[in-house]
């Protein structure tokens, strides 16, 4: 779901670039290099949550009978989904600016409701306290 509202600000954004031009510029936001470089931030914030979504499921889908010990993993898609998706809306708002306050922009709306995922099981501070237990165990001498 956070990655589903990612993208959404992430087209809503570019959308928005693409065809804003304020008095100042004599073309579309989306050519200025830092609109553009908010743009690849997100993009490539996006590919790399995606490829880390994919490669646990696939891990999920693979090996069955180690289901019971992907704790760790299944927390930490959350979490990377969940703190993606809340960077990618932000940068969308950056984008659009004011404008994404207002009351008729999806991008509010996208904001409020990305940002419940830090309220759904696991925590982020329970999973990280997961990962650093398991790098511990890990590494014992």
């Amino acid at each position: 779901m956070s990655l589903g509202i990612a993208i959404a600000a992430r087209n809503e954004a570019l959308r928005f670039a693409q065809t804003y031009r304020p008095n100042t510029l004599s073309r579309p936001i989306a050519t200025t290099p830092e609109v553009q470089r908010k743009i690849a931030d997100m993009e490539w914030q996006l590919i790399h949550a995606h490829h880390f979504l994919y490669a646990v499921a696939d891990l999920w889908d693979r090996y069955p009978e180690k289901r019971t010990e992907m704790k760790e993993e299944l927390a930490a898609v959350k979490l990377v989904a969940t703190n993606t998706a809340l960077e990618v809306v932000d940068g969308a708002m950056r984008i659009v600016g004011g404008q994404s306050l207002f009351a008729d922009s999806p991008l509010g709306r996208y904001y409020r409701d990305v940002r419940a995922g830090l309220h759904n099981p696991p925590a982020d501070d329970l999973t990280l306290a997961w990962l650093a237990k398991r790098a511990l165990s890990d590494n014992k001498q």
